[in-house]
């Protein structure tokens, strides 16, 4: 069986972030699984400027360089699994800018949740659910809610509690699950 490739997304550029260490461990956690290729993308190393191209990205035919380049890398994924911080009841507005910048390269993969903030992110990841279903994303039930994440991001470090971890076990049991169904209705349509 080939690997999945899912990508480990980190939704925040904020100095300081908390984002980053919990991406990293997750990372840590799902690369050496047997089902995935695991590739930590961050949006902070992107520099997606504000979408502002006159083209809508669901028409296709990209034309911008920078734009093709970020369909490329998010086309070569078959699972996502977005770590967020809850902004103001939803999610950051260069994670938003990152899913509005591409379309097609999205659809008809599994996408999970790691997510933090007030009631550990829920509410970031209701508002991301409606976008991701209008991307023809397959959004999961199972996510990685934390609570108090201040309390458990030492320096560069992210210190999980067993129900943490336990979740991102069955975050991986979907994702994997979802993944290889989808990879595989995806190479049937053509």
């Amino acid at each position: 069986m080939q690997k999945l490739k899912l990508h480990i997304i980190v939704g925040s550029v904020r100095e300081k972030r908390s984002s980053w260490p919990i991406a990293q461990w997750a990372y840590e956690k799902l690369k050496d699984k047997a089902e995935f290729s695991v590739e930590l993308v961050d949006l902070k190393t992107w520099a997606l400027p504000f979408f502002a191209l006159a083209k809508p990205p669901a028409m296709g035919g990209y034309e911008d360089p920078l734009q093709k380049k970020w369909a490329q890398k998010v086309a070569e994924a078959d699972a996502y699994l977005f770590v967020t911080p809850e902004y103001n009841h939803g999610y950051s507005a260069v994670f938003k800018n990152a899913l509005d910048y591409v379309f097609a390269e999205w659809g008809r993969k599994p996408a999970s949740y790691v997510t933090f903030g007030s009631v550990g992110g829920a509410r970031s990841v209701e508002q991301l659910r409606q976008v991701l279903v209008e991307l023809q994303v397959a959004p999961l039930r199972s996510a990685v809610h934390i609570t108090n994440h201040f309390e458990k991001v030492k320096g560069d470090r992210f210190v999980p509690e067993e129900k943490e971890s336990n979740a991102l076990e069955d975050v991986a049991k979907d994702l994997a699950w979802w993944g290889e169904a989808l990879r595989t209705a995806r190479s049937g349509k053509k």
